[in-house]
Formats: C-alpha cells, sequence, structure tokens
C-alpha cells in the first residue's frame, strides 16, 4: 500500500479507563504501533488534531490509552518493574512525576539532545525535570499558574464594578480577602437576588492548593527532612488559622472540593468565586457552568484577577520510557507537544491553556483573537504571565500529592475543630504522624 494515504483507528484493549487510539500516516506501517499513555481525554485529541494527522504524514501507528490519573500511577509502576506492557511516552502530572525523574536513569531515557529547545519555558519546568544525576527527562507541555475566578455579576452588585482591576483590589491579600468574603456574605443585592448572601468560594479548603502553591519550602528538605513551611500553620492569616475562619464565619458554602454540589456552585447564584489553575477555567469552571436543563447558565459572567497569592497547580510533563525502540519518533512528539508554535498557540486559545512557551504566551497577550468568551470576553494571559513568573519550582518534590492530602486533611480537622486537632500543635503532631505512618522515605522531626 506503499504511497496510499491510511488512516485507521487502534483501539487499545483492557484499558482501566477510556481509550483512544489513532493512525495517521502515508506508506508501509513498520506493524507495530508506538503507545502513549495520557491521562485526560482532552490531551488524547489533541494527537488526533494535532499531530497524528493526514497531513503530517507520520507513516506510523500512535495508539493512545487513556488512564485515570489515580490509576496512571500504579500501572507505569507494575509495567516498569515487570518491563511488560510498557508504554513508549507518558504524560505524567506535576504532583507525582518527580519519583520517576529522580530515578530517571532506571526507568526513563534522557533527553539532553533537546535541552537547547527549552530556552524560552519557563525555568522551573526545566529545572524540575532535570534528575539528580544532571540529565533531562522530561519536557513540560503546558505551565498551570493560579488565578482567582470571580463572578461579574455578583462584582457589579456588590462592590460596584465588575472591572477586574478593581475587584483584584478587593482580593488582593488574605486579609482584603476576607474582609471581602464578609462584605459578600452580608450582602443580598439591591433586588434582594442573593437572600442567603453570597459564599466567597464553594469549599473554604480550595485554600489548601493556594498556600501549598506558594510555599518558599518544599516538604522535604535536602537532608531528607520533613519541611512545614511557616506560612501553612503561623499567624492569623496561615493556613490553618484562614481555613478556621472561612468555616466559622460561614463564609464559603462548606462543600467538597469536587463533589456535585462544588460543581452546580458554577452555575448556580450562591458562590463568587473559585481559585483555578489555568487549565481549571476551561475543565472546572466553562464545562459545568449550565444546569442539566442548560436553562441557568454564568457563561460571560466570569473573569479572573491575580487574587491574593501566587501559586500553582499541575501541569503535563511528557517522558520517554527506557528502552523503546521508537526513540527517534517518540522525542519528536515529545518535541512537538513542548514547542510547535501552531499547536501551542491554537490549543491555548481553544482551551483558555497556558503553554510552556514565553513568547507564544506574550503573543497571545495583543491577540483578540485569545480573548475568553467565558471571560465576558477578557484576554487573560497578561495575569497568566504575571502570575507564572513567580512560581517557584523548588518546592516540587516526588512527595507532594501525598503530603499535600495529609496536610489539607488535618487543616480540615482543625478549621472544624475536631477533637484530636483542638490547637494547631495537636493538628500538627497528627500530620507528622500520618505522614510516618505512610512510610514514605522522609525523617520527621
Amino acid at each position: 500500500m506503499k504511497g496510499k494515504k491510511i488512516v485507521s483507528v487502534a483501539l487499545s484493549a483492557a484499558l482501566l479507563g477510556s481509550a483512544v487510539g489513532m493512525l495517521a500516516g502515508c506508506g508501509e506501517s513498520k506493524g507495530d504501533k508506538m503507545v502513549y499513555w495520557v491521562f485526560d481525554r482532552d490531551m488524547a485529541q489533541q494527537v488526533t488534531d494535532y499531530y497524528a494527522t493526514e497531513e503530517r504524514n507520520l507513516g506510523y501507528e500512535i495508539e493512545v490509552e487513556t488512564v485515570p490519573l489515580e490509576q496512571m500511577l500504579q500501572r507505569l509502576d507494575n509495567s516498569l518493574r515487570t518491563g511488560t506492557n510498557l508504554p513508549d511516552v507518558v504524560a505524567l502530572e506535576a504532583e507525582t512525576f518527580k519519583k520517576y525523574i529522580d530515578n530517571g536513569a532506571q526507568s526513563l531515557e534522557p533527553l539532553d539532545d533537546l535541552m537547547d529547545l527549552t530556552t524560552n519555558m519557563y525555568d522551573y519546568t526545566v529545572d524540575a525535570a532535570t534528575g539528580p544525576d544532571g540529565h533531562l527527562y522530561a519536557l513540560a507541555t503546558n505551565v498551570t499558574p493560579g488565578v482567582f475566578a470571580y463572578r461579574r455579576s455578583m462584582a457589579k452588585a456588590v462592590f460596584g464594578t465588575d472591572d477586574p482591576v478593581e475587584v483584584q483590589k478587593h482580593f488582593d491579600t488574605w486579609e482584603h480577602f476576607i474582609e471581602s468574603a464578609r462584605i459578600l456574605r452580608d450582602s443580598h443585592g439591591e433586588n434582594n437576588e442573593y437572600p442567603e448572601g453570597i459564599k466567597v468560594i464553594s469549599s473554604y479548603m480550595d485554600i489548601g492548593k493556594v498556600f501549598c502553591g506558594n510555599r518558599s519550602e518544599g516538604w522535604v528538605d535536602d537532608n531528607g527532612n520533613l519541611t512545614i513551611d511557616p506560612s501553612l500553620y503561623e499567624g492569623e492569616y496561615s493556613m490553618m488559622e484562614f481555613a478556621k475562619m472561612l468555616q466559622n464565619e460561614e463564609l464559603s458554602h462548606e462543600t467538597t472540593s469536587g463533589d456535585g454540589t462544588w460543581y452546580s456552585d458554577v452555575w448556580d447564584n450562591k458562590v463568587f468565586g473559585y481559585f483555578q489553575a489555568t487549565w481549571g477555567i476551561n475543565t472546572n469552571l466553562e464545562n459545568n457552568c449550565s444546569d442539566s436543563s442548560g436553562e441557568n447558565s454564568s457563561y460571560g459572567d466570569w473573569a479572573v484577577i491575580e487574587g491574593p497569592a501566587s501559586y500553582f497547580e499541575g501541569g503535563t510533563y511528557h517522558v520517554v520510557i527506557k528502552g523503546t525502540k521508537w526513540l527517534d519518533e517518540a522525542k519528536e512528539f515529545v518535541k512537538f507537544f513542548s514547542t510547535d508554535e501552531t499547536y501551542m498557540k491554537n490549543w491555548a486559545k481553544e482551551h483558555g491553556d497556558f503553554m510552556n512557551n514565553k513568547q507564544y504566551m506574550q503573543d497571545l497577550v495583543t491577540d483578540e483573537s485569545a480573548n475568553n468568551e467565558f471571560l465576558g470576553g477578557q484576554n487573560p494571559y497578561s495575569i497568566f504571565i504575571s502570575q507564572a513568573e513567580k512560581i517557584n519550582g523548588e518546592i516540587i518534590t516526588r512527595y507532594d500529592s501525598e503530603i499535600n492530602g495529609y496536610y489539607e486533611a488535618w487543616a480540615t480537622n482543625y478549621a472544624e475543630g475536631k477533637a484530636e486537632a483542638q490547637t494547631i500543635d495537636d493538628a500538627i503532631t497528627q500530620f507528622k504522624a500520618m505522614v510516618e505512618a505512610s512510610g514514605l522515605d522522609i525523617n520527621i522531626a
């Protein structure tokens, strides 16, 4: 079939989550497939839309398997341990990828020959993808600074304006944030359209990702000791105390992040805002801004500001599995999703995402086609850039996913006055005990 363009679908079997496979190319296939594991359906779709297209004429198959995040690590660990059913390229999420980077020589192909491509990337993504042995083992596709997204109509009703520059003044520090939260709670609108007042956020523990992403110190120091950044527990506006204020004063809707009410609060007229990383504007807010009937919708009634603190949440890093026979193709794949201008700009505009290229994202600041209709026509890229420049990649460790969860659990217990967390000292003691019981290779003082 040489010389004839072939397009087919290669479906993966026995997948724990959904699976999408695709082939694009022309001429002879190698009789095998390059396998790509990814944790998000949209990311799987981008292979079809941008990479494995007829126009690109790859000439080989790419089998894409969508593996849910909660199953990805176990499946990858099992495959690496047994040396069977290994993928060739894997998209790893930022909270968990460091465990593979730290042991990169054992399981990953070095990407040192792609280092020249990193000059326009955010430095923290390159530093985080470099192993202790000095080799580069991953390239980040996107950068995930966090912002505060708010309802324009509520801002206008309560603060007299929906202009992001003016609204930011009410939320630019944690002190102003709590003051504004109290004003929202006690406001009902000129026509009593908010009879129960307005909750500043849906889940009070959504502040956890902000505080954890804004730390000066990571969870583990150079000597392997557990380190708790003072911003998490010291002072009136520490994470512990701030969570307790939000809970005690009934300033949040007291949902759990990601539950049904947390999502319905996006369209219901009860909650003012959400802390969201760039990717969450589309994934969590826009995709959930209408009720099932479509009659109630908050589409176009949103805007974003920097909020009280810079932070980041998530991120996608591509790695190539050691020993792949598709090494050249795998590296080209990783290169494309971290450097291709057409893909990066179009994906950003279509999904509101923020990609790992400083120049391309700067270009979008003045690109009217990057104005976001969901955000009421706002172009968010200057705010994204400002937040991205503040990201401290030095706090990223291989333990972040587990320890963030442990700390948020005990911050919640303290905020709610549980028996074993009556004081911050009690909560910290229980947190340390949880870390120690987890079996993580960390020294607990």
